[in-house]
């Protein structure tokens, strides 16, 4: 079962989606979860932990317990998926996560942190409500609750990464960082380095997941293709391109790629 909500209001703008999702044991114990350029929450309700690999080769994993945030990245991660499991979560939106982590994002990058860490016992006294909640859709309830407490003291969003992330969602493919930052009017450093407080990637590296996340959806629903033709239609120079840059972010070739579920194209079961 997984349930998905957009919240609206406040929560809307800077939240994607809160999700609820309860299954039993799959057929693999690992997938490789590709960039999405946003930072998560993951609650674990039903195990105390969750498992992250440093790399697809790696044997031994980090046991992160407690809830986690999984910073913005732009490259894939592995995580483990062995057994049952009951977890609530949060997806948020480009630089939604800022009001919530403030500073903290660009040391995110890439990596998965306790919660408690970083906001201390109340991620606890979370995860013990939610283990509590009556229903799957009490608990995104309370979840929601939570981030909106939180949020009644987050410092306003950075209008010049909300300019910036606006610019190049319009057009994923041809999106390129230099004209949007001079149309910004900020100098390149500056530029940077607001774009990166407030979305945990620089610009560049958040161009290139988004372009890559454009093209997921159709791979997965129709698979193989002519891959020069598609490589220019996603703004790639040529199919030599397209197969670097794939190879770089999701860890395969655009050949290779096979997603658990067209509808969840970020997910790549690994064989045991």
């Amino acid at each position: 079962m997984l349930l998905r909500h957009a919240p609206a209001g406040p929560l809307g703008c800077l939240v994607d989606s809160l999700w609820y999702s309860e299954r039993g044991a799959l057929p693999h114990t690992r997938e490789r979860s590709l960039p999405t350029g946003c930072a998560d929450i993951v609650v674990p309700l039903l195990q105390d932990h969750v498992l992250r690999y440093d790399s697809e080769r790696d044997l031994v994993a980090r046991r992160l317990h407690g809830a986690i945030v999984q910073g913005a990245g732009d490259r894939y991660f592995v995580r483990g998926t062995g057994g049952a499991s009951v977890v609530v979560g949060v997806h948020f939106k480009p630089g939604g996560a800022a009001a919530f982590f403030g500073g903290a994002l660009p040391a995110l990058r890439n990596r998965a942190e306790m919660l408690e860490d970083l906001w201390g016992a109340s991620a606890r006294e979370l995860r013990e409500r939610l283990q509590a909640a009556a229903s799957p859709h009490h608990a995104l309830r309370v979840l929601a609750r939570h981030l909106m407490q939180r949020l009644a003291d987050a410092p306003a969003p950075d209008r010049l990464a909300a300019f910036a992330i606006d610019a190049f969602g319009r057009d994923p493919a041809r999106a390129r960082v230099q004209a949007v930052q001079q149309r910004s009017g900020c100098t390149p450093a500056q530029f940077i380095r607001r774009f990166e407080q407030a979305v945990g990637i620089t610009p560049k590296r958040y161009a290139r997941v988004l372009r890559l996340g454009a093209l997921l959806p159709a791979i997965a629903r129709c698979g193989p293709r002519d891959w020069a033709q598609l490589a220019a239609g996603a703004g790639y120079f040529d199919q030599s391109h397209l197969i670097r840059e794939f190879r770089e972010l999701a860890g395969v070739t655009p050949g290779k790629y096979s997603p658990v579920q067209p509808d969840q194209p970020t997910h790549v079961a690994l064989a045991r």
